[in-house]
């Protein structure tokens, strides 16, 4: 049975200690000598023995890694980017705490199938940790819109005020739940970012994403490769300017346009369309108007995507201007398959989100984890749209052990 938490924490419980103690004077007697020589001895002996069990905890969640390969392709990534494929061998079985845990998941929107899609590859774990008999409640929550910044924050101190054990955060900008996370670290909450890195102040050390950059990249290779060597103009709809995600993707496309020159691909323009589907449309509108020639448009999402093929069916130039999107939503699949929209950089959201939670399990137990691990993406189009996901990307699922 799927749940969403919906919950109060109790107040964090206040604990006692009672130290008794008594004093008679100054102690001169050789008998009190060895009474305090052997009690020294024994805290000694105590403390080496603490000593080595945190010791011990520690080793239990440190990894070899340095036999994995750090990708290095993205500079928006730093050393430390390694995909969750090359390492689950390594970090072996999920740690779950032997007790009720209490998760929170901050998404963008659930207006986007993207995330819907998470939020089903999320609450399947949960139906598997329950039938496995652990207690574990996750609560899946997000602004009204994706361009709901205040709401997102409001949530996350909610979420905070709660004590939930972890919470895992997909901020819609990279300042907008800034606040938040500097509260949750200092009430010893640990926080995973989904999707946007936080490097500085303050410091996130659990990421879980995607390589946006590769996103774009991966679509800038596809569109030369269907428009050949004649190449020609292309243009770019992005999502909101200061998200991240959509900065990379625009990157990476760029990026491999300039480093491709004998591509002859040319961008005519890049617009804004705030991750907005009717948005996208408009702009393709004055897009297409403004450039006859225009034989490709990349959409930071596929929510923009769909509303740019809606312009592009308008226009009558269907099979003429080629529409690549971004996310791999149901939607865009079925558009693909339909022989409408070109492609999408499929991120797989249903399989992120269990990464996520996976990663989430990892942060309680305070596993010391590379800088950043990428979920698999990659480009979907007609040739491989029916194709099995979990075989296309080698998915295997979780294995839980109780800690």
């Amino acid at each position: 049975m799927k749940k969403i938490l919906a919950m109060l924490l109790c107040a964090a419980l206040g604990v006692s200690m009672l130290v008794g103690c008594s004093s008679s004077g100054t102690d001169t007697s050789e008998d009190t000598a060895a009474a305090t020589e052997e009690t020294t001895e024994e805290t000694t002996d105590e403390t080496a023995e603490e000593d080595a069990s945190a010791n011990d905890a520690t080793a239990s969640t440190t990894f070899d890694f340095s036999s994995v390969e750090v990708q290095m392709d993205d500079p928006s990534f730093p050393n430390g980017a390694v995909y969750y494929s090359d390492i689950r061998d390594i970090i072996g079985t999920t740690p779950v705490p032997d007790k009720e845990v209490n998760i929170g998941f901050i998404m963008k929107s659930l207006e986007n199938e993207y995330w819907r899609d998470m939020y089903d590859g999320i609450m399947e774990e949960v139906d598997r940790l329950e039938a496995e008999g652990f207690n574990v409640n996750v609560d899946i929550r997000a602004g009204q819109t994706e361009s709901d910044q205040e709401g997102q924050l409001a949530i996350m101190n909610d979420m905070i005020n709660k004590q939930y054990d972890c919470i895992v955060a997909a901020p819609i900008s990279d300042s907008n739940l800034v606040p938040a996370i500097e509260s949750a670290q200092d009430a010893g909450i640990p926080v995973v970012s989904l999707s946007v890195a936080f490097d500085s102040e303050p410091y996130v050390p659990y990421y879980v994403g995607l390589s946006s950059y590769f996103s774009g990249q991966s679509i800038a290779q596809y569109f030369s490769e269907q428009l050949g060597e004649e190449g020609g103009d292309v243009a770019i709809i992005m999502g909101i300017a200061n998200n991240p995600s959509a900065r990379d993707r625009t990157q990476g496309f760029q990026d491999w346009v300039e480093a491709h020159p004998e591509s002859n691909l040319t961008i005519v323009d890049t617009q804004n369309a705030d991750w907005d589907r009717a948005k996208a449309k408009d702009v393709t509108d004055t897009l297409l108007m403004a450039n006859p020639d225009l034989k490709a448009i990349f959409c930071n999402n596929d929510t923009m995507a769909m509303g740019s093929i809606e312009s592009v069916k308008a226009a009558g130039k269907l099979g003429e201007v080629l529409v690549a999107g971004t996310d791999g939503v149901q939607e865009a699949l079925e558009s693909i398959a339909a022989g409408e929209l070109s492609a999408t950089s499929n991120q797989y959201s249903y399989y992120l989100g269990k990464v996520a939670l996976d990663v989430a399990f990892r942060a309680i137990d305070g596993q010391d984890l590379p800088d950043r691990i990428w979920s698999p993406n990659g480009v979907v189009s007609s040739e491989n749209v029916d194709a099995d996901p979990a075989e296309v990307i080698g998915w295997v699922d979780l294995q839980y052990e109780k800690k």
